[in-house]
């Protein structure tokens, strides 16, 4: 196995078990230096995700099972059993 690939046991460790992710959580799950730098990204539409507001919260937010597909392909990983 290649050393840049992350097991799937790892990406359930490294991502929150929340349904949705913060603009931090999201800039480290993507490899974004800052915050600001995924904003940037997200405003010249290079983001390979959806980020969206969430009415009463402040922020952007991303959905984890998102990000997870994305790391998933980025990384080259089979899909879990039973997924398309």
């Amino acid at each position: 196995m290649s050393d840049k690939l992350i097991c799937r046991s790892g990406l359930d460790l490294y991502l929150s078990g929340a349904p949705l992710m913060t603009s931090p959580e999201t800039a480290r799950a993507m490899g974004f230096k800052t915050v600001s730098a995924l904003s940037k990204a997200r405003l010249a539409g290079r983001l390979p995700i959806p980020m969206f507001t969430v009415p009463g919260r402040r922020g952007w937010f991303a959905s984890t099972e998102r990000i997870r597909a994305w790391l998933e392909h980025t990384l080259q990983l089979p899909p879990e059993e039973g997924q398309p």
